[in-house]
């Protein structure tokens, strides 16, 4: 599993729009890079995806976009937290022993 995530991970295609976000590999994903990337990975797909849902233009409503962010950016962070930082920390560790 942690080979098959960390592979995932590596891939530059998967940090589109923010490649500059992707830690090096021996660097650890830290609470604080995993906020950023859920912030602008979050925003980023959930105005696409409250834009594509919503149906219209005229279905529009401020607040709900906004919660509609907010647990997006939430469910971005706990998903990344548990699966691609935990990985890739643990292979972090193991690289910098070797150093």
């Amino acid at each position: 599993m942690e080979n098959f995530i960390n592979n995932l991970a590596d891939m530059n295609w998967g940090w589109w729009p923010f490649v500059s976000l992707k830690p090096a590999q021996d660097e650890k994903m830290t609470n604080a890079l995993v906020a950023k990337m859920a912030l602008y990975f979050g925003t980023f797909y959930g105005i696409i995806f409250y834009l594509i849902t919503m149906g219209s233009l005229a279905n529009f409503n401020i607040i709900k976009a906004i919660l509609f962010l907010v647990y997006i950016i939430i469910f971005f962070f706990v998903g990344y937290r548990v699966t691609f930082a935990y990985f890739w920390n643990k292979r972090a560790d193991r690289l910098r022993s070797k150093e």
